[in-house]
């Protein structure tokens, strides 16, 4: 049975989709590999196929300890050392086989699904509820655990392998899935527009990279200054249309 048709709360069925749409990703991710990908061994900072989706399985574990934090009344483990955490699971993970590491992330996603349902949409939406939080909402923290983080690193790995336009199209899919299931947060959006845009900066697509922070500074002007300093956009500095944006 769908997961979301048990489900009220138009929150609880938007969290629940970013799942849906995560594991699509990895699902895609999955489907392009060969069963020597699939096998391949990492080093400490080279991951293979099957590291990435066990960085991507310990960061939702992490989104599940907060969820249980939240609901028993504790504290979740300390995991803002995120470089550290990242090489430790590196090698605690290193010797997994790939089959297992997508069971565990199947059934991650039963463990998440079945938490979600048991809040209510102000707590699923609240910003800074608990101190622990790191000034974000239960929300968010799925959309970026499971859904927008993950989506950074199957694009990074198609960009590995010359996929450039895959990696681009995963990215425009994300930009366009929070546009629909966000449509209440435009910031969220221009950040995601923002992200693309880089993307395709870096990859020689000026044309699309101007398109997305044309769009990305309209709905959130405040981006300009970031982007006065962002090095992902050096190869445009030098196009007038991109002075213009620049100045304004």
């Amino acid at each position: 049975m769908d997961p979301s048709s048990t489900v009220e709360s138009e929150t609880q069925k938007r969290v629940l989709a970013l799942l849906a749409r995560g594991q699509a990703d990895q699902d895609a991710f999955a489907a392009g590999l060969s069963r020597d990908e699939r096998a391949a061994r990492g080093e400490l900072h080279d991951w293979s196929a099957k590291d990435q989706v066990a960085h991507n399985n310990f960061w939702r574990q992490d989104a599940i300890w907060r969820l249980q934090a939240a609901l028993e009344g504790g504290s979740p483990p300390d995991t803002d050392d995120d470089l550290a955490w990242n090489d430790r699971v590196f090698l605690e993970q290193r010797d997994t086989p790939w089959e297992q590491l997508v069971a565990e992330m199947g059934r991650l996603r039963a463990e998440t699904a079945a938490l979600i349902r048991q809040f209510s949409p102000d707590v699923l939406s609240q910003k800074d509820r608990y101190p622990w939080q790191r000034g974000g909402s239960f929300e968010t923290l799925i959309f970026i655990n499971w859904y927008d983080h993950p989506a950074e690193h199957w694009a990074d790995f198609y960009l590995r392998r010359h996929e450039i336009d895959r990696a681009l199209e995963l990215r425009r899919a994300v930009a366009t899935t929070v546009r629909e299931l966000f449509a209440d947060n435009p910031r969220l959006y221009s950040y995601m527009l923002y992200k693309l845009g880089g993307y395709c900066a870096r990859n020689n697509r000026s044309e699309e990279a101007m398109s997305a922070i044309r769009e990305a500074l309209t709905v959130n002007p405040s981006l300009s200054e970031r982007l006065m300093q962002d090095t992902d956009f050096d190869s445009l500095r030098a196009l007038p249309a991109f002075q213009v944006l620049y100045e304004h």
